[in-house]
């Protein structure tokens, strides 16, 4: 490539959604479904990077923000990291993955800067949501939740496999009072023609309320292993709101740790991993108690 090469018009597709939603596995079948360049930019909440390792692959650059919500805390780590990647990678296509804990409209700002006028287009916002969480009445009231809706230029209802009647009366109301375009999928698979939908030139509503999280991860000695059983207990000893992590297992190789609102998913990997894990509560936690109890359930 040449090196006078300069981004011209280069799309860029916000991907929101409340923790636990399915970002990460909309833009992992996106980007090995679809063949482009791909840019991806990933927010984590917490200190232990996750969703970027598990997006790599021959078509899709990768960079990761930790330690704060985009267009807040990490708001300047977010620019450098954008404009190099921009730079290096050259992407046809940008996608940014805020932590379900962001606000979405402070980081269409900061797309929309004057800095990046004919650089960056960005195009339609897709708000992810599984329907099952419309009946919790903290995650309706959520102001980071009220937030990602009325940034959303696309309604995506994930986990529709998974969903009953009540998610599915729940998801028909929240379509109807919104009015955006809307569209379920199952496993992550949507068409990448949604990234295309129109933009709302609407004012979006920032709520004033705010909401305390806190996260901690840790990257656990190599020799240690945990059982399935273990694990679970130690899962049910304490609340959370949002925990990923992969493991190493004890009668086998290990697992993908993916958990939300108390549903666990234990992933089968077919060899055994580095021990990590990012644990994202409500309030504050009793992280060195927790780290503790997660080593004692393991064996050495």
């Amino acid at each position: 490539m040449s090196d006078t090469w300069r981004a011209e018009g280069l799309p860029v597709n916000l991907i929101t959604g409340m923790l636990g939603a399915g970002k990460t596995t909309l833009i992992r079948h996106l980007t090995t479904r679809t063949r482009r360049r791909w840019g991806v930019l990933v927010n984590e909440f917490g200190d232990i990077g996750l969703d970027g390792d598990w997006l790599r692959h021959d078509d899709v650059t990768v960079r990761e923000v930790a330690g704060g919500c985009m267009g807040c805390t990490a708001a300047v780590t977010l620019r450098v990291t954008l404009n190099r990647l921009i730079r290096e990678a050259r992407p046809a296509h940008l996608l940014i993955e805020p932590t379900g804990l962001g606000h979405p409209a402070e980081l269409l700002k900061l797309l929309r800067d004057p800095l990046y006028q004919g650089v960056l287009e960005p195009g339609a916002t897709l708000c992810l949501v599984d329907a099952r969480r419309l009946s919790e009445t903290r995650f309706v009231a959520s102001p980071l939740w009220q937030q990602q809706l009325a940034s959303a230029d696309v309604l995506v209802g994930t986990k529709q496999e998974l969903w009953g009647d009540e998610a599915m009366k729940h998801w028909r109301a929240l379509v109807t009072a919104r009015g955006v375009p809307s569209v379920t999928v199952t496993q992550g698979a949507l068409d990448a023609a949604w990234l295309a939908a129109p933009v709302s030139t609407r004012q979006v509503f920032v709520p004033t309320g705010e909401e305390q999280w806190d996260a901690h991860g840790w990257t656990l000695p190599d020799h240690w292993r945990v059982s399935e059983a273990a694990l679970r207990g130690w899962l049910a000893s304490f609340e959370w709101e949002r925990i990923k992590g992969e493991l190493a297992g004890v009668d086998a190789p290990g697992w993908r740790l993916d958990a939300v609102a108390e549903e666990v998913t234990l992933t089968p990997l077919a060899t055994r991993p580095a021990s990590r894990i990012q644990v994202i509560v409500r309030e504050r936690g009793h992280w060195p108690a927790w780290q503790a109890q997660l080593l004692a359930a393991g064996q050495p």
